[in-house]
């Protein structure tokens, strides 16, 4: 497909193969029924070149594409799949540049994830470019720094404070060298707190986690290389001799306040979770790869199969003790918890089965009080990360919806299903059918209520 040559062609395949068109659809095929107080917009971004694909293209270097449906009293509204216009989109669609701040020293269309700040929609990626600001129906405004809030640009990973819904994030890029901004926004997009953290070298850094007082740094062990250049269009690499370590830091604090825990060398592209424990440890549900971007230098999946795992910190040791425990020996990888339980003590989990074929044939629900998994396997679909809705506040815990798109290779379509996280092995309370093209396995999205009866959902 589009003349890929063998070194990519894994992740340049149906669900992964990225699509040319750009649709808007109002009708819908749709078995069962839709939540009637589902109202708001499910957007999921990805990795989507809009020009010509290189044989070393690495799957997370493609230009994002964000895929939403809008759901409203019982009804899907509409579909719409937009590129978000930034990097070389603008002129490989022959279109003009929307304009705005370049920060971080890099112009890239951003394609990992999407988030709400003061009531506006933002793309976002790793690295430190610029947010893209989208309307409500995903269509490209601008580049912006939040009017300069965000000099080194933002990452595609970030925490809302359940209490306070303010905004954390670990920002890392070139402008940077070898450290990292722990940044703290408003709801509204303020600057609270912002702190350089040096790190042992040019880590990649995924995701961050938040506890109700401390932010959590991962310097681990696959780091930024120019000269992987000459294999991949994402020059990342494994670096086994290298400290593998955790950075903990108070969310008011400051560089000198950073404690480091040194673990066995490994990646965490995704944390499940991280909470207190009587103020003096740290618990860290991660999803852990014993190695990565070591043999597989075009995508994540080639190399080790992640696994959950917890690490344990000992606040008060006084040498920076971590207890590391498997908890599932499943792949698993897109962890996610109730965004009402983020940064705190919780017992339920999600997350999709991720196995080097690369295929994510399952998703699985983790009850971490008594060590049941429960699996949903869509009739053969393959699943990409699940978003949880709570459907109320002050329910149980996984009182709610699991939302997100499922490839169905059988019939070659792509359906949106709504589950019911409380009867998680259940078919979907209601799937709603995409016409005309897949959904390319992507990367993260979230849920944007129409009224902010609920606290604004972790994407």
């Amino acid at each position: 497909m589009f003349g890929l040559e063998a070194p990519n062609h894994r992740y340049q395949s149906v669900p992964f193969a990225p699509i040319r068109r750009e649709c808007t659809h109002t009708r819908f095929e749709i078995d069962g029924v839709i939540p009637d107080d589902l109202n708001g917009l499910y957007v999921r971004n990805g990795p989507n070149p809009a020009g010509k694909i290189g044989r070393r293209q690495h799957y997370f270097s493609g230009d994002g594409m964000v895929h939403g449906v809008r759901l409203h009293h019982g009804d899907a509204l509409w579909y719409r799949n937009r590129f978000v216009r930034a990097g070389s989109v603008p002129k490989a669609l022959g279109e003009p540049d929307p304009g705005g701040p370049i920060s971080g020293g890099l112009d890239v269309s951003p394609n990992t994830n999407v988030l709400r700040i003061g009531g506006t929609l933002y793309a976002s990626i790793e690295a430190g470019p610029s947010l893209v600001e989208l309307t409500d129906e995903l269509e490209t405004v601008t580049r912006s720094d939040l009017d300069g809030a965000l000099p080194h640009g933002f990452t595609g990973h970030h925490k809302i404070d359940p209490d306070h819904h303010d905004v954390h994030a670990v920002v890392y890029g070139r402008e940077l060298d070898k450290s990292a901004l722990y940044v703290r926004l408003t709801p509204e997009g303020e600057v609270l707190n912002e702190v350089r953290v040096p790190l042992a070298g040019s880590t990649q850094i995924h995701d961050m986690s938040i506890t109700e007082r401390f932010a959590v740094v991962y310097d681990l062990n696959v780091e930024f290389n120019i000269f992987m250049l000459l294999r991949t269009s994402l020059p990342i690499r494994w670096m086994s001799r290298r400290p593998s370590r955790i950075g903990v830091l108070p969310k008011a604090g400051n560089a000198r306040d950073v404690r480091w825990f040194n673990v066995n060398p490994c990646y965490v592209y995704h944390p499940m979770n991280a909470y207190e424990v009587e103020g003096e440890k740290i618990v860290l549900d991660v999803s852990r790869y014993e190695r990565a971007a070591q043999k597989d230098h075009y995508g994540p999946l080639g190399d080790t199969n992640p696994q959950i795992y917890r690490w344990t910190l000992d606040l008060n040791a006084k040498h920076a003790a971590v207890q590391e425990a498997l908890l599932f020996d499943l792949p698993l990888d897109f962890p996610k918890v109730s965004p009402l339980v983020e940064g705190r003590p919780y017992r339920y989990g999600y997350g999709v089965e991720a196995t080097t074929k690369p295929s994510f044939d399952a998703a699985v629900k983790m009850d971490l009080s008594t060590g049941l998994v429960e699996r949903q396997d869509f009739d053969g679909g393959m699943a990409s990360e699940l978003t949880f809705i709570p459907r109320a506040l002050g329910g149980d815990e996984d009182d709610g919806w699991l939302v997100g798109f499922v490839y169905q290779p059988d019939l070659a379509r792509s359906r949106l299903v709504i589950v019911d996280a409380q009867r998680f092995t259940d078919p979907p309370v209601a799937s709603i059918w995409i016409p005309e093209q897949h959904v390319p396995i992507g990367t993260h999205g979230g849920w944007f209520p129409d009224a902010q009866t609920t606290p604004q959902h972790n994407v």
